[in-house]
């Protein structure tokens, strides 16, 4: 059996550590509460408890320090495998660990290069794969002249980290100059575990019009395999944020096949050879463009929806990779669709007082899964970024379309059931073709 060291992990990740044990493997794993944020505490309660050992991280800055959380934990580096991690904040952490031990690991400069926009847009061109015209900025005029070159609608985000809240659209210079005066609360608005991550650059994109679809690819090293395409469902007022997704993404073969094929050398290009990778891209009038390439597999409940109709589990072929086992030889087979979407509030309000113990297991009923963190006469924030959500719904179905229209029926009623209003989701560009889901 083989030891395994996880530097933190997402809310799904935990996922991954059960696995880990099921399979009869050893795990370590470093914590830190200043990602508690990014889980219920019943998952960090879980994720240490089904640990063989445990540290709590400090204030990491060095591969040295995080060396000596390992230690603190009572593991020596001689007796680890693989180092890994599923929450996008701690990937970097996890890579230059397992480099400097010389274990299985992401490439620490395959990592650099994805979380880097800028960076990773610069790879793209010289490796003559499509891409959208950006300039990385560094201030208020930088970013007006950047977009001046580029031309309106652009879009404005921080070169690092997560920051849904710190991403402005600008249709017009009034909007670019909002971005930078509003910057400072939004920022405050963030957990130090997610704002820490930035620095004081930002990319001035084209903005990209279309629908957005993402793939989990799968490398060894060697191969590098499309495992699932899902079509996001995003804002209608604001297409930044998240909402969900649905699997599979409606494309027909062809479209399904160029999605795979530009989002497997999008990893190549970046160098991410040892893992799963979460890879956005847009489809546009020209094809497909890449949004965000991500360093890890999928947070949030994605992994579970895929699991949820696919024939190969999501966290079992990350815990393989990582133990030097081949990535599967196609991609993942589907039973049938599904479709999930998260809850949150368009306005920030207070729940209402006389909610029932109960009033959610009547929807629930209605599902294929999902979950609610609600306390009556509490206050709920407006959406802003990714973590801003308390709860998540998921339909399956034998197509996608169906998926779709039970997890809006039901997130419909939920709404007129809590009074409070949902972040609406905007509908999709492109036709989905009808019928059942044919495993592949």
């Amino acid at each position: 059996m083989s030891h395994l060291v996880f530097v933190e992990t997402s809310g799904s990740g935990v996922n991954a550590i059960d696995y880990a044990k099921q399979a009869g493997h050893t795990v370590t794993y470093l914590y830190s509460p200043r990602y508690d944020f990014t889980a219920s505490p019943h998952q960090r309660r879980l994720a240490r408890k089904l640990a063989d050992r445990t540290a709590e991280m400090p204030d990491v800055r060095t591969p040295g320090d995080l060396l000596a959380a390992l230690r603190a934990a009572g593991t020596r580096p001689g007796e680890v495998d693989a180092v890994l991690s599923t929450l996008a904040f701690c990937i970097p952490l996890a890579a230059s660990l397992a480099d400097l031990i010389g274990v299985r690991g992401t490439p620490p400069e395959g990592v650099a290069t994805a979380r880097d926009k800028g960076r990773c847009r610069r790879a793209l061109a010289r490796a003559g794969l499509p891409s959208l015209a950006f300039s990385v900025v560094g201030s208020e005029d930088e970013a007006l002249a950047a977009a001046d070159r580029i031309g309106y609608p652009v879009i404005v985000k921080p070169v690092l980290g997560v920051g849904k809240g710190a991403t402005t659209i600008a249709h017009e210079p009034a909007h670019v100059r909002d971005h930078f005066a509003g910057l400072a609360g939004n920022l405050d608005h963030l957990p130090a575990g997610m704002s820490a991550h930035f620095d004081e650059r930002f990319i001035v994109e084209e903005l990209a019009i279309g629908d957005l679809y993402s793939v989990e690819v799968a490398s060894d090293g060697r191969s590098f395999v499309p495992l699932v395409s899902t079509i996001q469902k995003t804002g209608l007022h604001n297409p930044v944020l998240e909402l969900g997704c649905t699997v599979p993404s409606g494309l027909d073969g062809a479209a399904e096949r160029e999605l795979g094929t530009y989002a497997t050398q999008v990893c190549r290009t970046l160098g991410l050879t040892l893992g799963i990778f979460h890879v956005e891209m847009i489809r546009t009038a020209r094809g497909f463009r890449l949004t965000e390439a991500n360093p890890r597999m999928a947070g949030g409940a994605l992994p579970e929806t895929v699991n949820a109709v696919a024939d190969r589990d999501m966290f079992a072929t990350l815990i393989d990779l990582f133990l030097g086992q081949g990535a599967p030889p196609a991609p993942l087979r589907l039973s049938a669709a599904v479709s999930h979407s998260l809850l949150a509030a368009a306005e920030t309000t207070t729940v209402r007082g006389d909610l029932a113990p109960g009033w959610f297991d009547p929807f629930l009923d209605r599902l294929h899964s999902g979950w609610v963190r609600l306390e009556p006469g509490g206050r709920v924030n407006a959406m802003r970024g990714n973590f801003d959500r308390f709860g998540m719904i998921r339909a399956v179905d034998a197509d996608p379309v169906r998926a779709e229209e039970s997890c809006a029926a039901v997130k419909a009623d939920i709404e007129r059931c809590l009074g409070i209003p949902l972040v609406p989701e905007a509908g999709h560009r492109s036709p989905w073709p009808s019928g059942p889901v044919r495993s592949a």
